[in-house]
C-alpha cells in the first residue's frame, strides 16, 4: 500500500500535529491492511486520540485510492456527532450520507435500520468501516461462529455484532477502535482475531468462518493489531496520572430489631459491612453520610485545582436518574455551580455541548459521560454508580484523564472502597509506569456541611446492573449534622428482619472518620 503522503508530526497550518502514537498507528495499519488482511484493530488507552487518527489514517486511504467512502459507527450520539465534526474536518467533505458526501456517521442503535442503505453505499464505491467503542458490538464465541449463517440465535451474537458481520462482505476495510475491546459476557468481538490455545489464530470475520476451531471462548486471547498502553501515554504525557482515592471507614455498628430485640454488629470496613444480606452496595451508595462525604472531598480536591486553572470541572456517576437530580441538589446546596445531564434531559446533547466549553464545575450523569465523550477540562470523578464491571470502570475513568497542558499532570478518581472496585484499581498498576504504581493510606478532613435527608428512590433507570432492582432495601436518613450528632437510619428487609438500623457514633461519623486508601496511579 503507498506510504503516507503527509508527515504529520510536523506543525501545518492546513492539518492537525499527530502525536507519535498516531502516527505510528497510521503507518502500521497501511502497511498491514490488504484483501488478505482487511481489518485492523487499534486498542488504545482512553484519552489517547484515537478518534483523530482514524479520520486521519481514513484520509491517507483515500489519497492512496485505497477507499472511496467511510462508515463510522459509535455508541451514542453525542459521540457520533464529535465523530462527524472530526472526519468532515480531516477529510474536508460532509458525513451527513448525502449525495456529494464522502460517507456517514451512525449509533450502532441505527445501524440494523440503515443496513440496506449502507450496504448500496459499499457496493457504489470502495468503503472503509470505522466502528468505535468496538466492544459494544458481541460476535460469535470461537466455537458457535460457524454455525452464524444457520442459527445466529446460538452464536452469542448480538444484533449489532449481526450487523457488522452482514455488512463486512460489501465493505473492503474494518477499523476497530476501543480502550477495553472485550466484553463482560465473555463473547468475542466480530471480524477480530483471537488466538486459541493448540490451534492457533482464528477469526470471528464471515470471510473467515469456515476456518474457525472449536475451543471455549473464556480460553482465547484478542490479537489487536496495534496497541497504546495507559503506561504508555503516561510515559509520553499524553494522559494525566490517575490517583485513585477508595473511601473506607474503619468503624460503623449496624443494629438489627427483631421481635423486640436488638443486635449490634461491628464491621471494621465498607467491605466487610457489605458481606451482610441486608446492606447492598447500591442502597450505600445513596445513603447521605458516605455520598454526602464523597462528594465532599471531591469538591475540595476540585477547588484546590480551580486555584491554578478556573475552568477545570468534575465529573459525578450516579446509579440512576433520580440519583442524579438529589447528587445534582447536593451540589447546589454546597455552593456548586451544576451541569445535570441525563435521558431524560431535554436538549441533553445540546447541555452537554455547552459544558464542554462553559465554566460549569460540576456535571453530573447516569451514562451519557462514560465513554467516547472528549471533555478534556473534567480532571475530578465521582463514582456514585452502581455498576461494577472492569470495562465501565475503565472507561469511566477515560472521561477525567485526558491532559490539556504540561502542568496538568495528575487527576482524581473517589469511590467507596468496595472490594471489586478496589481489585480494578489494582489491575490498573499494570498498566502504569512503576514509580506510580504504589497505595499508601491517608486521611481525609471532615467535611464541615451538614447532609440533607435524602429518601432515595431505587429505581434502576439507565442501568445495566441486574442486581439493582425495586425490591432493594430503602435506606431513610433522619440524622442531623454529620459533625455534630451521631446518623441512624432505618433499612427495611425482605428476609425476615422487621428493620435494621445503620448508628454511626460521633468519633466513627462518616463525615469524621473515613479512611482513604489512596491508590497512586
Amino acid at each position: 500500500m503507498t506510504p503516507r503522503q503527509i508527515n504529520r508530526l510536523l506543525p501545518s497550518l492546513t492539518s492537525p500535529t499527530l502525536r507519535a502514537w498516531q502516527a505510528r498507528c497510521i503507518e502500521t495499519a497501511l502497511q498491514r491492511l490488504s484483501d488478505q488482511q482487511p481489518h485492523f484493530l487499534c486498542q488504545a488507552t482512553p484519552g489517547a486520540g484515537k478518534m483523530l487518527m482514524a479520520a486521519v489514517l481514513t484520509e491517507e486511504l483515500v489519497l492512496n485510492g485505497s477507499i472511496d467512502h467511510v462508515i463510522y459507527l459509535g455508541p451514542t450520539t453525542a459521540v457520533v456527532e464529535r465523530a462527524r465534526e472530526t472526519f468532515s474536518q480531516i477529510l474536508g467533505h460532509p458525513m451527513h450520507g448525502r449525495l456529494g458526501d464522502i460517507g456517514i456517521a451512525l449509533t450502532y442503535q441505527a445501524l440494523s435500520f440503515r443496513l440496506k442503505d449502507l450496504k448500496q453505499l459499499c457496493r457504489q464505491g470502495r468503503t472503509l468501516l470505522v466502528w468505535d467503542e468496538s466492544h459494544h458490538a458481541a460476535g460469535a464465541t470461537a466455537g458457535a461462529a460457524k454455525n452464524i449463517h444457520t442459527n445466529p440465535a446460538v452464536t452469542g451474537a448480538n444484533q449489532w455484532g449481526l450487523a457488522l458481520l452482514a455488512l463486512e462482505r460489501d465493505v473492503r476495510f474494518t477499523l476497530a477502535l476501543s480502550g477495553t475491546p472485550w466484553r463482560t459476557d465473555g463473547s468475542c468481538l466480530p471480524l477480530l482475531r483471537y488466538m486459541a490455545p493448540g490451534h492457533g489464530v482464528i477469526s470471528t470475520s464471515q470471510r473467515a468462518a469456515q476456518a474457525l476451531s472449536h475451543p471455549e471462548s473464556d480460553s482465547l486471547a484478542l490479537i489487536p493489531d496495534f496497541t497504546y498502553t495507559l503506561r504508555d501515554a503516561i510515559q509520553d504525557d499524553v494522559c494525566r496520572i490517575p490517583r485513585l482515592y477508595l473511601i473506607d471507614n474503619d468503624d460503623i455498628r449496624l443494629v438489627a430489631e427483631q421481635h423486640a430485640q436488638r443486635e449490634t454488629l461491628h464491621y471494621q470496613s465498607i467491605p466487610a459491612l457489605l458481606r451482610h444480606p441486608g446492606v447492598h452496595y447500591s442502597a450505600l451508595l445513596r445513603h447521605p453520610g458516605p455520598q454526602q462525604h464523597l462528594l465532599e472531598v471531591s469538591c475540595q480536591r476540585l477547588r484546590r485545582l480551580q486555584e491554578e486553572d478556573p475552568t477545570t470541572a468534575g465529573l459525578v456517576v450516579a446509579s440512576s436518574i433520580s440519583h442524579a437530580e438529589d447528587i445534582a441538589d447536593s451540589l447546589q446546596q454546597m455552593g456548586q455551580t451544576v451541569c445535570l445531564v441525563t435521558s431524560q434531559t431535554a436538549g441533553a446533547h445540546a447541555r452537554l455541548e455547552a459544558f464542554r466549553y462553559s465554566h460549569t464545575s460540576w456535571i453530573v450523569s447516569v451514562n451519557m459521560v462514560s465513554e467516547g465523550v472528549d471533555i478534556p477540562r473534567l480532571q475530578v470523578c465521582c463514582y456514585l454508580s452502581h455498576v461494577r464491571t472492569e470495562q465501565y470502570f475503565r472507561q469511566v475513568l477515560g472521561r477525567v484523564i485526558r491532559r490539556r497542558h504540561a502542568q496538568d499532570d495528575a487527576c482524581y478518581f473517589y469511590a467507596l472502597n468496595e472490594s471489586t472496585l478496589r481489585h480494578y484499581a489494582n489491575r490498573l498498576f499494570e498498566d502504569l509506569p512503576d514509580e506510580h504504581a504504589a497505595i499508601q493510606l491517608n486521611p481525609f478532613a471532615s467535611p464541615t456541611v451538614p447532609a440533607p435527608a435524602i429518601c432515595p428512590a431505587t429505581d434502576s433507570t439507565a442501568s445495566n446492573d441486574p442486581g439493582t432492582s425495586g425490591d432493594l432495601p430503602t435506606i431513610e436518613m433522619n440524622g442531623t449534622s454529620h459533625s455534630q450528632a451521631p446518623m441512624s437510619g432505618c433499612v427495611s428487609l425482605s428476609d425476615g428482619l422487621r428493620e435494621m438500623s445503620l448508628d454511626l457514633a460521633n468519633d466513627v461519623a462518616f463525615s469524621n472518620a473515613f479512611l482513604a486508601r489512596l491508590v497512586s496511579l
